[in-house]
């Protein structure tokens, strides 16, 4: 009878150590879906959206990541050949940058092959501004632009 006494008891340990097991995990399944939807901030980090980048560059940025960005973009469209042939048209253009705005490598993607050239061609003419923030410089050093004719 002992032996059956002892088996018992060990089976009662061990459902309540599955059940304390249960409990804690639920809680901690319950405490990360109340902060899984906290968007996190680095700090010095400008992005808006949970989604957003740090350093996203878009165009509309009100910061220097926008300024930066509008800036390249003008520089690429004062040396963009006939303008007025290229709406409706879209480019992916990759520049990968020194600190001095210098073009190191220009490339293009996923595009109007007529307008990706004349946007390359364009790139390759232009002046970029340098980067004076090393924040800026870091985000923009390989970018990728979405453009639009």
């Amino acid at each position: 009878m002992t032996v059956i006494n002892e088996f018992n008891g060990m089976r009662e340990q061990g459902m309540k150590a599955n059940e304390m097991i249960t409990k804690i995990f639920m809680l901690t399944f319950v405490a990360s879906l109340a902060t899984g939807c906290v968007p996190l901030q680095p700090s010095g980090c400008h992005k808006t959206t949970a989604k957003g980048n740090c350093g996203s560059g878009n165009w509309d940025d009100q910061d220097e990541w926008g300024v930066q960005a509008r800036a390249i973009r003008a520089a690429i469209n004062a040396k963009l050949a006939e303008p007025q042939n290229w709406n409706g048209k879209k480019c992916r253009l990759h520049i990968e940058f020194a600190q001095n705005g210098e073009a190191l490598n220009i490339s293009t993607s996923d595009g109007n092959k007529e307008y990706c050239e004349a946007v390359k061609s364009a790139a390759q003419k232009a002046t970029f501004p340098a980067f004076t923030n090393q924040d800026v410089y870091r985000d923009f050093q390989k970018s990728r632009f979405d453009l639009h004719g």
